[in-house]
């Protein structure tokens, strides 16, 4: 009986947070498609996200802010699954700690701009490392409604899915993180490499690390 509370005292606390999902991707429908679309389409074509940028005005500032928190939301969602919690403290916590995570990566980006005084390129290296996490935080949706209501239990074959949109977009930031930084900015291929390592692999590597151990 107590298990059978918590399952559906922990459904409950899914089911309203893709229902906040749910809203804040309508908002984006509705009212700031336009802009979205954009950035969304920047994840394959520098052209869009280059438009986007032109364009930032107080409308994409507040997609910048949706899909801030669509992607904390959806993506500790993922990691709720690997590591299931029982309380809405423990969830509310988790989702905290990703929100600080991604903060924490903008504050180091903003440090070592300052560092080399060149603060303009690290608010565009923000923009363009957390492009596709944004993205990935859109794409994410649709799964986990698969992932946590789905009829049969099919866990193992969305999850294989979400590993695979996020490879296919962590190639992709790296891709066009590497050719933006060397054709765009002229670095040096070491130091693009070093930044790579620091502030986009290793952060993933002690992320996943943590979610299995």
């Amino acid at each position: 009986m107590i298990a059978l509370i918590k399952t559906i005292f922990n459904q409950d606390i899914i089911f309203v947070l893709l229902t906040i999902s749910f809203l804040l991707i309508a908002m984006l429908k509705s009212l700031y498609w336009k802009h979205a679309k954009l950035l969304f389409m920047g994840i394959f074509a520098q052209r869009y996200a280059n438009q986007y940028l032109k364009e930032e005005n107080a409308f994409t500032e507040r997609v910048n802010l949706i899909t801030f928190l669509l992607m904390s939301i959806n993506i500790s969602l993922i990691i709720l699954k690997l590591i299931p919690k029982t309380s809405i403290l423990e969830t509310f916590s988790l989702i905290g700690a990703v929100m600080l995570f991604f903060i924490i990566k903008i504050g180091l980006i903003l440090l070592l701009g300052s560092i080399f005084q060149v603060k303009d390129i690290a608010k565009l290296g923000i923009f363009f490392s957390f492009l596709f996490d944004r993205s990935l935080g859109f794409f994410l949706f649709p799964l986990l409604i698969l992932l946590y209501f789905f009829a049969f239990n099919i866990t193992h074959f969305v999850m294989l899915i979400v590993a695979i949109v996020f490879i296919v977009l962590l190639l992709l930031k790296l891709f066009w993180l590497w050719k933006i930084g060397t054709n765009a900015f002229g670095f040096s291929p070491l130091y693009i490499f070093l930044y790579l390592c620091m502030l986009e692999i290793s952060p993933l590597l002690l992320l996943g690390k943590g979610v299995v151990y």
